[in-house]
Order: structure tokens, then sequence, then C-alpha cells
């Protein structure tokens, strides 16, 4: 049977449908739990309800018409708590499943695949343009400008949607429930540039350009004839990007490309519960939530992420193996019926895309460094818990971890807990944005996830840098920097297991402690997750350290307030003396920065 001609430009719908889809992914990443997911789950699966009570049009611009206020609600931050995060979620991929049905009856599987495609693409230029955040993310005019585009689109093509009489429930199965997997995949592993730059080693602007290549090798390989097997590329480029960091940008592009190919193909594989059109939507809207939360969750608690991400792909790949052959050729033959240029339209869209980052790029103005002079043998270090730069009121916020940076006058500055492309940062390469934002030199160290470490930041010239592991999958990192007077300091980070056992903290320090070397000059900081008086902290005097809050602070003043304790540290070896050591009081963090004058004897 050919599909109907559209009624509306459905092309557009699915692609606005699949940036704000996206976002909310991302989104929920950073306030994930089960409960949330849940919630979701349960919004998501109205679908079916929606289309019994509205009919299919009027069902598809209601909840296109939901998710176009919703988005403009998550973007007021006092909106954005977990509760709201979960319903949005889950009435994005309500909307989706609704638009990508409804696509697929008219214009064809193919077009929806091309339509997805091209909206990954903007999804990655806006965050590569956006100062590599989410627009959601982003406050002032450019947030609003997205968030008011992006919702006005969607309340016009919803009016659009509802053209024409309204209809009584189409036929079709559950098949959209595999756009929750694929959906997964994208927002928390293949369209990440930060994720992509951390693994992969580039910069998170080259990790969007692989992936926007990706992008528009799809569009032209959906308007080509391809082999069937090609799907099975997409498993293992998932297994590359997760167990071959190094292969991750070339992986990126692969898993991009072939992707949309996997979702044409598994879109006419027919699903079915058995019990009608609207428990399968019902089905289709709930497997949905399911299916991205199994790969959200997973990255952002740590629950062996690349298992599931490996599975979903290798399941996607063979729902569309199960696909007969030419099935989606003939699904697409009427809306390429007479449209043969048009199939050319969303490559050179997407070409385009490549172009946007860098161009935006060359006009930014250049960073300013951070503190330079060091007469006398004198420099002042910042040592900060960043909390992935999410602040005590969950939002994502790295301009204030910025702000206490600047407003520190610290030459050398040492971070924790800095995400690179992790979930729970909504994808946030920090390292890189702070790299944006001062002329610096860094040191990343990160931990066995690839996605959080510790970093070190100085515009001072550095002499010597090195990295390492510890045990628990906690890492290192060393810094040896030159002072104006010919004089050199070393500094060292960590941040040290949190569990309530010492004995993996005793462990991780004999390493580290090997690692600060012999220099008397030596400054270790970090957040060691060790309390006063501990066997931890007497270990590290023991080996000939000095706490500077103890000889210039209080003593008695925690440096964590979530709960309130004092676990992070700054101490100084035998030649090290210290001045002025403050605790700044941010709500950056759920830990406060140490900052202090550190004088070399």
């Amino acid at each position: 049977m050919t599909p109907a001609a559209p009624t509306l430009p459905l092309p557009l719908l699915t692609a606005v449908t699949t940036l704000v889809t996206l976002e909310s992914l991302r989104l929920s990443g950073t306030t994930g739990t089960v409960a949330a997911a849940v919630l979701a789950l349960c919004a998501a699966a109205g679908a079916g309800p929606l289309t019994w009570w509205l009919g299919t049009r009027r069902a598809v611009t209601s909840a296109v018409g939901a998710l176009a206020v919703a988005r403009l609600l998550v973007q007021v931050p006092a909106v954005r708590t977990v509760p709201v995060v979960a319903l949005v979620t889950g009435v994005a991929l309500a909307a989706l499943v609704l638009v990508v049905r409804r696509a697929a009856a008219e214009g064809g599987p193919g077009q929806v695949a091309r339509a997805i495609a091209l909206g990954v693409g903007v999804d990655v230029a806006l965050r590569l343009t956006l100062d590599l955040l989410d627009p959601v993310w982003r406050g002032g005019l450019p947030g609003w400008l997205v968030a008011l585009v992006s919702a006005a689109l969607l309340g016009a093509l919803a009016w659009r949607a509802d053209a024409g009489p309204a209809e009584t429930v189409a036929g079709g199965g559950a098949e959209p429930v595999l756009l929750g997997p694929a959906f997964g995949l994208y927002a928390v592993l293949l369209a990440s540039p930060g994720l992509v730059a951390a693994r992969a080693g580039v910069s998170p602007t080259a990790a969007g350009l692989w992936i926007a290549a990706g992008t528009v090798l799809a569009v032209w390989l959906l308007s080509e004839t391809v082999p069937r097997r090609v799907v099975l590329v997409l498993p293992v480029a998932v297994l590359v990007t997760v167990w071959l960091p190094g292969l991750s940008a070339l992986a990126a592009l692969a898993g991009v490309a072939v992707l949309p190919l996997v979702l044409r193909r598994a879109l006419t594989v027919r699903l079915a519960t058995g019990r009608g059109p609207l428990a399968d939507l019902a089905v289709a809207g709930a497997g949905a939530v399911l299916g991205a939360a199994l790969l959200v969750l997973p990255y952002r608690l740590g629950w062996v992420p690349g298992l599931f991400a490996t599975l979903a792909a290798l399941g996607l790949a063979l729902a569309a193996l199960r696909a007969p052959a030419g099935a989606e050729a003939g699904a697409d033959a009427g809306a390429a019926e007479g449209v043969v240029p048009g199939r050319f339209v969303p490559v050179i869209m997407a070409t385009l895309l490549l172009a946007a980052p860098p161009l935006l790029g060359a006009v930014r103005p250049a960073p300013d460094p951070l503190p330079t002079d060091t007469a006398g043998g004198v420099y002042r270090l910042l040592s900060w818990n960043v909390h992935a730069a999410v602040d005590r009121h969950g939002e994502l916020n790295p301009e204030a971890v910025l702000d206490v940076i600047e407003e520190s006058g610290a030459h050398v500055v040492v971070l924790q807990e800095v995400p690179r492309g992790w979930t729970g940062a909504g994808g946030l390469d920090l390292a890189a944005w702070l790299e944006r934002h001062l002329d610096v030199e860094t040191v990343w160290a990160r931990a066995a996830d690839r996605q959080t470490g510790n970093l070190v930041l100085t515009s001072l010239p550095v002499r010597e840098s090195a990295t390492g592991g510890l045990p628990g999958g906690r890492s290192w990192a060393r810094v040896t920097v030159g002072l104006a007077d010919g004089e050199r300091a070393r500094v060292v980070t960590t941040h040290l297991d949190g569990g309530g056992d010492p004995g993996e903290r005793l462990r991780q320090l004999d390493p580290l402690l090997r690692a600060t070397g012999d220099d008397p000059h030596t400054v270790l900081a970090g957040d060691l997750n060790a309390r006063p008086g501990s066997r931890e902290i007497e270990t590290v005097r023991e080996a000939g350290f000095r706490s500077a809050q103890d000889e210039n602070g209080d003593p008695d003043a925690n440096t964590a307030v979530s709960p309130p304790r004092r676990v992070d540290w700054i101490l100084g070896a035998a030649d090290v003396s210290f001045a002025d050591f403050r605790l700044r009081a941010t709500t950056a963090s759920d830990h406060l920065p140490l900052a202090v004058t550190v004088f070399l004897d």
C-alpha cells in the first residue's frame, strides 16, 4: 500500500521533536533516579489513552502542544525539579512515538529516519555553538531564543497537525518502542561530543564534527540502496566506543551514520501486543521510556553502562535484520516519487551544520589567563571538588565554577569530580569548557569511567606533569610549575574513595604518596574523604605533610556542606608554608573551595 501524501511538514515536526526529546533525555540524566524513570514511563504510556480519547490526529496535536509548553517550562531553573523533568521526559517520548507513527504511515520510515538524523545534527551543532551547553542550561538570550523557537515550531506544527477532521485510532503496531534505546544511544554515547572527546582524546569541537559528519553520511546513505548487513555496523561501533576509547571518534561517526538506517528497517517490523492499536501505543510509549532509561540511568549511576549500550545496539540491529528484504524501500516509494531533488536537501542541510561551530568559534574573543606573577617564590592555590558543575539547587552551572576560579586569584587550580561527557552533568565537558574561557594549560587525570576525574589548570610554565591511577578506579594528577625567580613548585591532586571503609583510602594513599615524590616544595591538595584525626590523615602527616587549614585557618570549619564535614585538604611538604587560607562561601557545589597562598622556604 502506497503511503498517503503528508498533510503537514512531518519531516520538520519529526526533526524538532527529536531535538527536544534529546534535550529532555540529557536533562533527565542530571536528576535521574529509578522513581523518576517510573514517573516518566507512566506519562509516556498515556499515548494510548490519549489516542483513544482524541483520535490519531488530535492526539498528535495535543502531545506536541504539551511538549511545546514543557520545553518552555524547563527553561526556568526553578521549575526543573525531579518530578517535572521526569514528566517532561515522558511527554517528549510520548510525543515522539505519536509523531513517528504518523510520519511513518504518511511518509514512510525512510522519511522518519532522515528527519531524526537531521534532528541529531542540529542538536550537536547547537551545543557546540552554545558554549558546549544544552540550550536548556544556557541562560540569557541564547538559551531562551532556542527555547522560544523550538516551542514556536512545535506549536505551529501542532496546529497544522490538527487541520482536517479528527480520525479514529489508526492501525499500526508497537514498533516505535525501538525509539527508546535508539535515542538513549544518541543522548548518552554516540552523539555526545563531551563523552566522545574525553574518550578519544580530541577536543569537543572535533568530536562534534565527527558526529556531524556522521549525520551527513546518514542522510546520504538513506538515499541509497545499501546491503542489509550494514546494520551490524551499529553494535560494532558501540563496542568500539565503549571498549576501544582511542577509536571513539571514528566509531561515533559510524554509529551515527548507521543508526538511522537501522531505524528505517526496524520500523517496518511488525510488533504488536495482540490487544489492539491502543494497547500497542501504550506499550510503545512506556517501552520507549524504559529503553531510554536502561541507557541513561546506568551512565548516570555507573551500572555497567557499556553492557547496556552494547545490548541495546545489538537488539536494534537484530530487529532491523528481521525486516523483510525491500520492506523499507516499498514503504518509502510513495514519498520518493516526484521529489528526487528533495532527497538531496537533507544532505545540503547537514553539510551546512558542519560549518557553523568552527565559524562561530572563530569570532569568540580570546580568553584571559590565570595570574602569572609569582615573584619571591609565592603562588596562590585553589583546590575544589566542583560536584560535576552541578550546584546545590541541582542546576548545571559551569559559569559559577568559572567565577570562583577567577575571583580566587589562584595561579594553580586543582579541581576534583570534573565531568567530561558524563550523563549526570548533561553531557558537559567541563575541562574543555574551562579551556574555552581561560588561557591555561591543563593536566587531566581520568577516573576509570573515563567520564570524571581530576583537573589541573595553570597559566604558569609547566615544567613536568604526570597522571596515574589508584585502586578503586580513582586517579591523581601532578604538575610542576616554574615560578618567576626560577624556583619550581610541585602540586599533586586527587579524589579518594568516599565509602565508609577507610581501608580503601589507605590502599589508595600508598601509590599516591609515592607519586608526590621527595620534593620538599610539594603540595598535596584534593578531596581525601577523610576527617581530622582519621587513620588516613595520620598516614599523610607521618609522610611529612602539614595542613594549611590547621596552621592558617579554622580547624573546625567544614569543607563540605551536604552533609557538613571536613574532608578536603591542602597539605604542604617540609619546605612549604602557608598564609591567607580561605574557605569561600558558594552554592556552586556541595563542597567549598579552599584557597591559600603558598610560600617556598
